[in-house]
């Protein structure tokens, strides 16, 4: 599982550990975080390892994936989360920031499904990206992130497309989950507002959209949102 050395996509890989995966944590500039994780995942039950990878890099993306089927035996699940934030005005955006984003989003999402596919083909398994409520809006101060995500969506339905009828590949598209630590809780509060549910999305509800997409046989192409309801407003 990508990016799943701590925040967000630490709770989705302590959710599938519950669930009875083993994870193969992967982390690139959060080592410290990553074997607090797997020292977390441990408690629950054995078998967990860290990765490490680039995967703005497309061989490393490659090796990822084979190091993880080396490692357990076997490939059922494939969790891309890994995404990196940069925020600004749009007159402020870099060539370089611009391509971080895809790189290590959309791109990244594609080389690995593409790399996991002949496994999770011999195995009936599934696919999850994790989008984001802001691919289907306008975020004027994180423009690539909201292309980068409506890339993600795109990259759903036609992995899935492509690869049925034997993995299933879905999407999850958390709303207000876990703001950054600096952005103001004024700033937070009006988001929170604008919401039908008036509330933050709960951590554990993600974990659960996922972990329920993991599970059901009958869902492919699909993205779940899991916003309170942002998307519709």
């Amino acid at each position: 599982m990508t990016g799943s050395a701590h925040r967000l996509g630490k709770a989705i890989a302590v959710g599938l550990a519950e669930a009875g995966f083993q994870i193969a944590i992967h982390y690139n500039g959060s080592s410290q975080a990553a074997q607090e994780t797997q020292t977390e995942l441990w408690r629950i039950c054995p078998g967990h390892f860290v990765l490490k990878a680039d995967l703005s890099d497309v061989n490393a993306c490659r090796e990822l994936v084979a190091a993880a089927s080396r490692h357990h035996g076997r490939l059922d699940l494939l969790v891309h989360s890994a995404s990196p934030w940069h925020e600004g005005p749009i007159e402020a955006v870099t060539p370089g920031e611009w391509d971080d984003v895809f790189a290590v989003g959309p791109r990244a999402g594609f080389f690995l499904a593409q790399a996991a596919f002949p496994h999770l083909r011999e195995n009936r398994g599934a696919i999850v990206l994790i989008s984001d409520v802001a691919a289907t809006q306008a975020w004027p101060s994180h423009v690539p992130h909201a292309v980068a995500k409506a890339a993600v969506n795109a990259l759903v339905r036609n992995l899935a497309a492509s690869m049925g009828p034997w993995v299933r590949v879905n999407g999850v598209a958390p709303g207000i989950v876990l703001p950054p630590p600096d952005m103001p809780d004024t700033q937070v509060e009006r988001l929170v507002a604008r919401t039908p549910l008036a509330t933050l999305v709960r951590v554990e509800d993600v974990v659960g959209a996922v972990t329920s997409l993991v599970s059901n046989r009958s869902i492919t192409g699909q993205i779940l949102a899991v916003d309170a309801g942002r998307g519709i407003v």
